[in-house]
């Protein structure tokens, strides 16, 4: 830990202005005590919210590409929640206001259906709280639970599982669950597991579960940055930064200038030594492209020229200058490996619900995902509690879901879901589910967004791959977001970026307290096995 710094000679400079960043600015300011016109996001973007932002309208469709996760019930999103207001309520905090939501509109029911299969009597309903567990499947899982991470450094889950694995309906569950892909990160499944193995029974069940009045953005994003703008931090828009120079060059490194581009002009930052820099790294939504509910989105394209102009870049250049840094090749190069596809259907004056409710027996906000299990593409569909968006009508319904294996064929559009329109993604939805396809058809509009680096953070690394929060000796820099290293937690939660941002701020700062430990004792997860 740093030695403490006077907050009030501090400048803080903070490089992206998604969650992570924003969680940051309010630490910065109500824990930290550093005054908010010293605190500055600058990020390249419009708007802050990176990969959460949300956009369209119940006239033209909405588009949400982070509708089902994550969920959050950990400390350190608790912790940031209770330290900003409610926009429509100052007197509460926004902790306060959604708890509250939750009273009045948590379901009385569990949600009885997980997913969807097919056999010769027609579809069938999964529960997965009747999930069988065999018993080599419980004896591999139990093995693996309880070994050390440290020896599945660079492992995929296949090299540490057999085929008939990826064959359970326990993979299916974990895999849609939190996205997962059998050549994905032995280590991250292994944190997954060691996290979540008691609740694995609830993941699907709202009334175990915290949930905003609307999307994460409207209902996250939003309040946050207007509670920062409100207190005085800087934000700066559209502003690219593309390099940091440090002073000596060699260790122990301390950050001397920021350098950046605005309005086509290249323009310095002195940093002082006792200023701070935060810096995301990454972004899971570099190279997105948006369909339409006639187009096919136009093929991803995440060439290495192309990541030198976006969130990427500056990882790259910090590499350049120490391996401490971690490797951002490994997370950015592997698209076959990373790339999902999501989409948003709004609905209007539709059917849908009705005949949901009546195929999986739960009403909509019920269950948080439900999977297609014969579906070539991997389909995965949330129909939460309505409304999604502050402005949605309310003969309109918003649907959010996404795909595994976008690159297959259909089973009932004979092509891959790359290639396909939102119109004809909603066809092989409905299809599956054995809902009339015209009537529905004409009442939808369906938003298709490839995503190849969507599961990026989760792909196989080796240890030195990411770097730790606070690189080794350096004096005032700190890394967040997803691809930065915190040990035993897991990657794919909005929990680990808020506690990356945390310990940024307390170590930086020389702060007393840390986020609070994280995981939990592998014993009870044993035990839930052996049930």
């Amino acid at each position: 830990m740093a030695p403490r710094r006077d907050p009030k000679n501090v400048q803080a400079w903070l490089i992206g202005s998604g969650v992570a960043s924003l969680a940051a600015a309010v630490h910065l300011v109500k824990q930290a005590k550093v005054p908010a016109d010293q605190v500055h996001i600058l990020d390249v973007h419009h708007a802050s919210g990176g990969a959460m932002e949300v956009s369209g309208n119940s006239k033209d469709g909405y588009i949400y590409h982070t509708g089902a996760q994550p969920y959050f019930q950990e400390e350190c999103v608790k912790n940031l929640l209770t330290m900003v207001p409610d926009p429509g309520h100052p007197e509460k905090t926004l902790w306060e206001a959604i708890k509250e939501h939750e009273q009045y509109t948590r379901p009385m029911n569990k949600a009885h259906t997980r997913a969807i299969t097919q056999n010769e009597e027609g579809l069938r309903r999964v529960d997965t709280h009747k999930l069988p567990i065999g018993a080599k499947l419980r004896m591999d899982l139990i093995r693996f639970i309880l070994e050390n991470e440290m020896i599945f450094d660079s492992k995929k889950i296949s090299d540490v599982f057999d085929t008939t694995f990826f064959e359970s309906g326990f993979w299916t569950l974990w895999s849609t669950t939190f996205l997962l892909q059998k050549w994905h990160s032995a280590v991250e499944f292994h944190r997954l597991l060691t996290k979540w193995l008691p609740e694995m029974h609830t993941h699907n069940d709202v009334r175990e579960l915290e949930r905003t009045p609307f999307n994460f953005y409207e209902s996250l994003i939003t309040p946050i940055t207007t509670y920062l703008r409100e207190q005085g931090v800087d934000f700066r828009f559209n502003v690219m930064v593309t390099d940091l120079k440090s002073y000596p060059s060699s260790d122990p490194t301390t950050i001397s200038e920021i350098v950046l581009q605005e309005n086509g002009h290249e323009l310095l930052i002195t940093v002082d030594p006792i200023d701070i820099v935060i810096v995301t790294l990454g972004s899971v939504a570099s190279g997105m492209q948006t369909g339409s509910n006639s187009e096919s989105p136009p093929p991803p394209s995440l060439s290495p020229d192309s990541l030198k102009h976006g969130e990427w870049s500056l990882w790259q250049k910090l590499e350049k200058q120490s391996s401490k840094f971690g490797n951002p090749s490994n997370f950015s190069s592997r698209l076959s490996e990373s790339l999902i596809e999501t989409f948003t259907i709004t609905l209007r004056d539709s059917d849908f619900m009705k005949y949901y409710s009546k195929l999986t027996g739960d009403k909509p906000g019920t269950g948080a995902l439900l999977t297609v299990m014969e579906s070539p593409w991997g389909l995965n569909i949330s129909v939460p509690h309505q409304p999604v968006f502050a402005t949605q009508p309310k003969i309109v319904h918003v649907i959010w879901g996404y795909a595994l294996h976008p690159e297959r064929k259909g089973k009932y559009i004979e092509k891959s879901m790359v290639s396909c329109s939102g119109k004809e993604i909603f066809c092989e939805i409905v299809s599956h589910l054995g809902f009339p396809t015209d009537p529905l058809l004409s009442s939808s509009i369906t938003i298709p967004c490839i995503m190849p680096l969507g599961t990026s953070m989760l792909l196989s690394r080796s240890h030195h791959d990411r770097p730790n929060v606070i690189p080794h000796e350096t004096t005032n820099l700190g890394l967040i977001g997803q691809y930065v290293e915190i040990h035993g937690d897991a990657a794919c939660s909005l929990e680990y970026s808020v506690r990356g941002a945390q310990m940024a701020v307390f170590n930086l700062m020389g702060l007393p307290h840390g986020p609070p430990k994280v995981g939990k004792n592998k014993i009870l997860e044993v035990f839930e096995l052996l049930l």
